[in-house]
């Protein structure tokens, strides 16, 4: 239910104002012709995840890129179609039943993974509020407090690796607080990160380490550029630097709790990050659609494709995703 309120809430104040015939006329004046361009980055910037994801688990067991992609896209797939951000648990099952690893193993890994989307997106945002030209000081500012709170971020993630436990607790009260948090998705966080401390092994190897934390920084820029082409192509003329700051707003946007897909929450995010740049509502909120289908359909269907392969019926795999976080803090109660 509160994922349903919060979409709602972020496409009324997305659409909020905004003249739905200049909206119209955006799409109808657009450039489609980008629309390759816009497909071959989302397949690099699936790539490079695919292959930061082989070398996360290659202490465990060298796989190749073709053998990840399978369970990352059904992963994918998972976040468009189930609450609760299931999607990381499906792709968990997934490989870890395809080349018997160990869940928790698996698990460990994504984490990781978004432990560096982390701190590469911050990097990104930062770097386009503070040099982004046209900005007011305040923004300026604003990237000196999102400069100043990066190393206590870092200082927190160090003292999560190191007492595991007593951050979990920590967090696990602090969600206690928040009564309208979902239960499944607060249980989801708190097995992840339980988990994200065990998947360390890939970073005691400066080759792996290296390969992980440059195609960190590799994929989001990627993405920045698909964000940058999108804008373009309904005329908005604006900074690349500008698409640093879409990136970072809308990639901290679609982790609060909305229906699966993060439609209107995308497009609020758009809205807001663009405001400042004096980029006009309507094409904005054009844009966003376009972005956002544009990531949406392709990454559904191939981890529908892939599904399909591996004998995933698509009535089972919120059931699978479900049973997988269970069994996961069963296994954590065991210990």
């Amino acid at each position: 239910m509160l994922g349903v309120i919060v979409t709602i809430a972020c496409l009324v104040a997305a659409l909020w104002g905004v003249n739905l015939q200049q909206i119209q006329e955006s799409f109808r004046q657009a450039n489609y012709w980008t629309l390759p361009v816009m497909l071959g980055l989302l397949f690099l910037f699936f790539w490079l995840k695919a292959y930061r994801w082989r070398m996360l688990l290659e202490p465990v067991r060298k796989l190749k890129i073709s053998e990840v992609a399978p369970a990352m896209m059904i992963g994918f797939m998972g976040n468009n179609i189930l609450p609760a951000h299931l999607g990381e648990f499906l792709r968990v099952y997934v490989l870890g039943r395809q080349f018997q690893i160990p869940k928790t193993t698996v698990l460990s890994t994504v984490v990781l993974e978004r432990l560096f989307d982390i701190v590469a997106i911050l990097c990104y945002l930062w770097c386009g509020i503070y040099f982004a030209p046209g900005l007011s000081k305040d923004y300026q500012t604003a990237s000196l407090f999102l400069a100043g709170i990066m190393p206590v971020i870092i200082l927190v993630l160090a003292a999560y690796l190191i007492w595991t436990e007593a951050v979990i607790r920590l967090f696990q009260k602090l969600f206690s607080l928040i009564p309208f948090l979902p239960e499944k998705l607060t249980h989801l966080v708190l097995e992840m990160m339980r988990a994200g401390a065990e998947g360390m092994a890939s970073m005691k190897s400066g080759r792996l380490a290296f390969g992980i934390i440059w195609t960190s920084f590799a994929q989001w820029f990627v993405n920045g550029l698909s964000i940058l082409v999108a804008l373009w192509s309904f005329q908005i003329e604006i900074t690349p630097l500008a698409a640093f700051v879409v990136l970072g707003v809308t990639a901290f946007g679609v982790t609060v709790p909305a229906t699966p897909g993060f439609f209107g929450v995308v497009q609020f995010c758009f809205k807001i990050s663009l405001q400042p740049f004096g980029v006009p509502e309507a094409k904005a909120f054009a844009a966003s659609i376009y972005y956002h289908l544009v990531q949406y359909i392709p990454v559904t269907l191939v981890g529908l494709y892939y599904s399909n392969r591996t004998g995933l019926k698509l009535s089972d795999a919120e059931r699978e995703a479900e049973k997988e976080l269970e069994d996961l803090e069963g296994q954590d109660g065991e210990h």
